[in-house]
């Protein structure tokens, strides 16, 4: 059920139009601002007022109608709605602001529509349960925000109280391929002739609407375009946790771009297997790794900031494929072009681990302890570098170390420093690139005019992105206008 927090009182409306707008429970003349409820309708958000895009009758507010939020006029941008259950069939949030109260599921094969300009607040801590937006396996959101009016889903304490972790953030569930879970119509551990499904981390594993994993690696989990997550990552209990962006087995169909994650307690982004892609993605002051990915990850990235704080945050990339069998298939290998990461100087940039293998191209990272880390067990890492995993035509500065020093010993004698210096890798350690590392007041358009002709991105991407970093030393920074570094 979602509850209208109606900003004017029913007085101002005739009795027939109040009848219209709210049925006869809502049109006592004694009845005040709050607490008009009503369940949304086909394809519209309920009680609302028309927002962009809505159709319908003339003028105030009207219960929502199949196809679209109805009732004319403008839209009342401090109107507030509480959501309080899941979401079953089509529905739109079109204006002001919607507070969820607990985990809101979007179930049924149903989608959920966010126009620009709308934010989502997690309201944790006055409903007394973690509140987080899950959309199921099957179904699909549908938020597309502009630069102008990025859609923000944040934490719903008041600016200033805000902090990582108040409350769980987006996760994305869908029907692509993965490599570890319950085999599903096959046999053996590969689950030969079936496929595995899981329930994602940071969710009850025993709640059905938690399962992601499939066949389908086209699946469309939705668009997420111009948007921001702040302030989200909540734990549940030790090493289980909700992401900013969790994506769980999406697959090529679904659209995340232009997506900022900002000030998580745990991972900005993380990838549960799929093939969904992203692009034009910024992941700033995160507690934990900025991008992380597992279970089979094979999707494509490109245009992605990764800036950690400098006395917080762990690894900038944190790459597994599957830590029980390193080999499993399908093996994480995604391939990523022109990333920038900024780094804690204590923390390992890229910590490529457990089987995954990568195509990394046109990096820009610069002040962490270690830029490369590469760790396994079983897989023989000689067998991977350079033809499966491998990063080139990079720029590498202000690192304390180019690659880890093997104090672990966790990577079978493999020497990191000699392989991303090794001549044939064309990558750089001796160009600083200009940037503004400042968490509060970032710079990623480079000063340098020494980072281009570097490797020429494949089909499906940018093709002219032959630079490294995230935004191009000469062109326009996209990064700018949509995004917020607010510590609070």
């Amino acid at each position: 059920m979602i509850t209208l927090l109606r900003k004017r009182t029913l007085k101002t409306l005739s009795l027939s139009a109040c009848l219209f707008a709210f049925g006869a429970a809502g049109c006592d003349e004694s009845t005040d601002d709050e607490g008009s409820s009503a369940s949304a309708g086909k394809g519209g958000s309920s009680s609302s007022s028309a927002g962009k895009g809505g159709a319908g009758g003339a003028g105030g507010k009207a219960a929502a109608g199949s196809g679209g939020s109805s009732g004319g006029g403008s839209c009342d941008s401090k109107k507030e709605t509480k959501v309080t259950g899941d979401i079953t069939k089509n529905t739109t949030w079109d204006c002001g602001t919607y507070l969820l109260q607990k985990l809101i599921y979007v179930t049924g094969d149903s989608t959920l529509t966010i126009k620009p300009g709308v934010q989502v607040l997690g309201d944790t801590d006055q409903a007394g349960e973690i509140a987080a937006l899950i959309v199921t396996r099957g179904s699909k959101l549908d938020a597309v925000g502009t630069k102008d009016e990025p859609i923000v889903f944040s934490s719903g304490n008041p600016e200033g109280a805000r902090a990582p972790g108040d409350w769980g953030g987006v996760v994305l569930l869908g029907g692509a391929s993965i490599n570890s879970g319950t085999c599903v119509g096959g046999t053996g551990d590969s689950c030969q002739g079936g496929h595995f499904e899981s329930n994602v981390e940071g969710l009850d594993p025993t709640d059905p609407k938690a399962k992601f994993g499939g066949t389908d690696d086209d699946h469309d989990c939705g668009k997420l375009e111009y948007a921001r997550i702040e302030y989200a990552g909540f734990q549940l209990s030790m090493d289980n946790e909700l992401n900013g962006l969790t994506v769980g087995a999406c697959g090529k169909k679904t659209k995340l771009s232009y997506v900022q994650v900002h000030r998580g307690s745990d991972d900005g982004i993380e990838f549960f297997g799929g093939t969904a892609g992203i692009d034009h993605a910024v992941l700033s002051a995160i507690s934990d790794d900025g991008l992380d990915w597992d279970l089979g990850w094979r999707g494509n990235a490109q245009f992605v900031v990764i800036h950690q704080a400098m006395n917080d945050g762990d690894k900038g990339i944190e790459a597994d494929n599957l830590g029980s069998n390193e080999a499993a298939a399908p093996r994480s290998k995604p391939t990523l072009y022109n990333f920038t990461m900024i780094g804690n100087p204590t923390k390992v940039a890229l910590l490529l681990r457990e089987g995954t293998q990568g195509v990394l191209r046109n990096f820009l990272v610069q002040g962490f302890a270690t830029a490369l880390d590469l760790a396994a067990t079983s897989v023989n890492l000689g067998d991977d570098w350079p033809g499966a995993l491998s990063v080139e035509s990079s720029v590498f500065h202000d690192n304390k170390a180019a690659g880890d020093s093997d104090s672990m010993d966790d990577d079978k004698g493999f020497n990191e420093d000699e392989a991303v210096k090794a001549g044939d890798r064309k990558n750089v350690f001796d160009v600083d690139p200009g940037l503004g590392t400042s968490i509060s007041e970032p710079n990623y358009k480079p000063g340098s005019d020494k980072l281009a002709d570097k490797a020429t991105p494949p089909s499906g991407f940018d093709t002219a992105a032959k630079y490294a970093g995230a935004v191009d030393p000469a062109g326009t920074d996209w990064t700018k206008g949509w995004t917020t570094y607010s510590s609070n």
